[in-house]
């Protein structure tokens, strides 16, 4: 897939574990391909500023890291998550989307000796989310695959999804027809309004047996990624 939004350059402050809370267990997601695929999602969406939602949101490193990136274009951002562990990672990385947050991740990070970089990194986001006003997060427990759960989320203002399909040892997603990620796309494109966008990543192909074909489809390295919008009908 070719870069045509994020700018080759670094983004080691919003990645690798140099500034957001990781864990086993709960991989990271690339924080140029985040960029990437959320302009892209944005300019289908047709809107300017936008609110985001990830689904399947693990330790909150997709939101976050936009939030950080890309204030400026989003109105909100909604995680949610079916694992209690995930959302405690998420809340505190989506905490580091305001300047208290960063404030007192720099404080821990000098109490631990951490390495000069990570300081340094930590400042460099401070810079940034004190130009202007945070982004609003919300954070909420629901499973992706079920309309009920998802019938209770304020989706308000949300136009671009992002879902990174689970992989690994924390899903067995091929094993069951529909597949999971097929009634996930059913059930988000089921809740969202006309227009909005869903984007699917996953390592495994074969997690998107059963989901339509998809309006834009890429690949980048491991990650099959498909786009989807979605129209008057669908979300109905």
């Amino acid at each position: 897939m070719r870069f045509e939004y994020a700018p080759d350059e670094s983004y080691q402050d919003v990645g690798g574990g140099q500034v957001l809370h990781s864990a086993p267990g709960f991989p990271g997601f690339p924080a140029r391909l985040a960029l990437e695929l959320f302009e892209r999602a944005r300019v289908l969406a047709g809107t300017g500023r936008v609110g985001l939602w990830d689904p399947m949101c693990g330790a909150g490193g997709i939101v976050a890291t936009l939030a950080l990136l890309r204030r400026d274009a989003l109105t909100r951002v909604l995680a949610s998550d079916v694992s209690d562990r995930a959302l405690e990672l998420a809340v505190k990385n989506l905490r580091l989307t305001t300047p208290e947050g960063l404030a007192q991740r720099r404080g821990q990070l000098r109490a631990q000796s951490a390495v000069t970089g990570r300081l340094e990194s930590v400042d460099r986001l401070l810079e940034k989310v004190r130009r202007g006003p945070p982004v609003p997060a919300d954070l909420a427990r629901a499973d992706a695959t079920d309309p009920a759960d998802v019938a209770r989320l304020d989706l308000a203002g949300i136009g671009v999804v992002i879902a990174d399909l689970p992989y690994g040892t924390q899903a067995d997603w091929s094993s069951e027809a529909p597949t999971p990620a097929a009634r996930t796309l059913r059930t988000l494109a089921g809740a969202l309004g006309a227009g909005a966008v869903i984007v699917l990543s996953t390592v495994n192909r074969e997690d998107l047996r059963g989901c339509p074909p998809a309006l834009r489809s890429f690949k980048h390295g491991r990650r099959h990624l498909r786009m989807y919008r979605v129209e008057e009908p669908t979300a109905r």
